[in-house]
Parts: structure tokens; C-alpha cells; sequence
């Protein structure tokens, strides 16, 4: 593990308890960044690198554990073995923290890409969580298990039979919901645009309680000063760039605590406003 990324950080939200749990990193490249010159693209890395002393392009990948209920809820999964030797070290947070995989009751999915359902399954194909059922939008169910293949976009196509065998994997353990559906004290709530079915989730009320991004914001040094910015990874590039201002405009507003699958360590923390544009502020633990 590298030593600016913490393998598990908690923090206590009302009645839920919500762990940030490093599985890797992966490597962005400035060419992946949509609708905005080099140049100023650069000019942004450059001040995110001179005020964190991170590389703004080596992304975090981060799973989070919600503990409600006396339930364990698992929200995404990092990448498992599919994403090459920076990847797949959940199992490893995990353990960190006295969690085993059958202790699991429930893996919620803000979106079907790799490195958030990687981790579902190991290198045979099982289930890693072989207790807990799995839920998912239905409309990113739809999307990616449902939709005939010579409909889908080349990009969403890449890897779709993986995607498929690995959900397939857990059998008549998928529960598919709607917005506000999910367990008790967590709810999906539908963000559409870097995928069509992506969802964020919520702990708890919006003004009190956590919010879990997904890919809402993939990459903060670009998408928080200029939210409309999209990446070659959205689907849906006009809407992802909607669905991020709205969001991150809201919890700017009620200054909910935010989780982040990309966001600089520890993946917990607060946004607030900057300019036309926002800042994020991780969370620190008490002293």
C-alpha cells in the first residue's frame, strides 16, 4: 500500500457507521478528459499536485463499508483481479478491520464498471461474499444485463460478458431496485450520465446523513473546479456533467459527508464552493 492512502478510515453518521476501505489505485491519462484544452487541463493537475503533493492522475480506488441496522453493507467492490497488481487489495482492507467476506450481508453497486464489481468474484469465478445478496439499480441492470449487444456503445461493450458472468455469478441473489429502494437506512438514489443506470447512496436523511458518489466524480482536480468537464468513460458525456452539478450543488448546500470511489485519501469528506466550481475537503479524524 502506498503511503499517502490510509487502508481504512470510519467515521459514525447518526445511526450508521461508514468505512472507507483502499483497494488501489489506477492511472488516468490526460487524453481520457473530454471537452477541454490540454493546456488548461494541465494547469489544473498541476495546481491539484502543488496543493496535495499527490499526483492528481493516480486515482484512488476505494470500497466502503456501511454498518446499519446490524447489517454489513458493502457499497462497490474495486476491481478484484481485473485490473493488474495496483488493484484488488479489498480483501486485505477488510481483514484490516476483523471483516471476513461471508460476514457480508448485502453488496450494493452504484454502477456495473469493473473496477466497482471486479472484487465480486475471484479468480475462478465464485463469489467472494458467498452470503450476501446483491442489489443494483434497475435501470444499470437493464443497461448492461438486458441490453442486446449490437445495441450497446463500443466502450460499454468492452467488457459486458465479464460484467454479466460476474453479476450471473450470484444467481438468484440480485435484487434489482428503484430510486429510494435498497435496505433499511440506505437508499439508491438514480445519477445518471457516466453510466445510464448509475446511482448514488444514501445514508440516512440528505441534510444528515452520507452520501456515496460512485463515479459521480471521477476526477476531482478537473470535475470539482469545472463540473461539466466530462471523461471518455461516460456514456451519457452531456448528462454526467448535469447530474454532477446538481449533486455536488446539493451537498454543498446541506454539507452532507460525501464518500468518493476516486476522491483524494481518505475518500470521506465535504464539498464545498468555490468560485463557479467546487473544493473538496477531506475528512479528519478527531484528535
Amino acid at each position: 500500500m502506498s503511503a499517502h492512502a490510509e487502508r481504512a478510515t470510519t467515521v459514525s453518521i447518526r445511526d450508521v457507521e461508514l468505512t472507507s476501505l483502499w483497494d488501489g489505485t489506477l492511472t488516468a491519462k490526460l487524453d481520457t478528459i473530454r471537452n477541454l484544452a490540454p493546456s488548461e487541463a494541465q494547469r489544473l493537475l498541476d495546481d491539484a499536485a502543488a496543493s496535495t503533493g499527490a499526483d492528481p492522475l493516480v486515482l484512488p480506488v476505494r470500497a466502503f463499508l456501511a454498518r446499519t441496522a446490524g447489517r454489513l453493507a458493502l457499497i462497490d467492490t474495486g476491481s478484484g483481479t481485473t485490473k493488474g497488481p495496483t488493484m484488488g487489495h479489498l480483501p486485505a482492507s477488510l481483514a484490516a478491520i476483523g471483516v471476513t467476506p461471508e460476514a457480508v450481508d448485502a453488496v450494493l453497486l452504484t454502477h456495473l464498471h469493473m473496477d466497482h464489481i471486479g472484487g465480486l468474484t475471484d479468480a475462478s469465478g465464485h463469489p467472494v461474499f458467498p452470503n450476501a445478496e446483491l442489489i443494483v439499480h434497475r435501470k444499470e441492470a437493464e443497461f448492461f444485463l438486458d441490453t442486446p449487444m449490437n445495441r450497446l456503445d463500443e466502450r460499454s461493450a468492452r467488457h459486458v460478458a465479464l460484467q454479466r458472468a460476474i453479476v450471473g455469478a450470484y444467481g438468484t441473489r440480485v435484487r434489482r431496485v428503484d430510486d429510494g429502494e435498497g435496505l433499511p437506512g440506505i437508499a439508491a438514489r438514480l445519477a445518471p450520465g457516466h453510466t445510464p443506470g448509475h446511482s448514488t447512496w444514501q445514508l440516512g436523511p440528505p441534510e444528515a446523513g452520507a452520501l456515496v458518489l460512485g463515479d459521480v466524480v471521477h476526477l476531482a482536480a478537473i470535475q470539482l473546479p469545472l463540473p461539466l468537464v466530462p471523461m471518455i468513460y461516460d456514456v451519457e458525456p452531456e448528462q454526467a456533467g448535469r447530474t454532477r452539478m446538481q449533486v455536488l450543488d446539493e451537498i454543498a448546500r446541506t454539507g452532507a459527508l460525501i464518500a468518493g470511489a476516486h476522491l483524494p485519501a481518505p475518500g470521506l469528506g465535504y464539498i464545498t464552493r468555490q468560485g463557479a466550481g467546487f473544493a473538496f475537503r477531506p475528512y479528519r479524524k478527531p484528535e
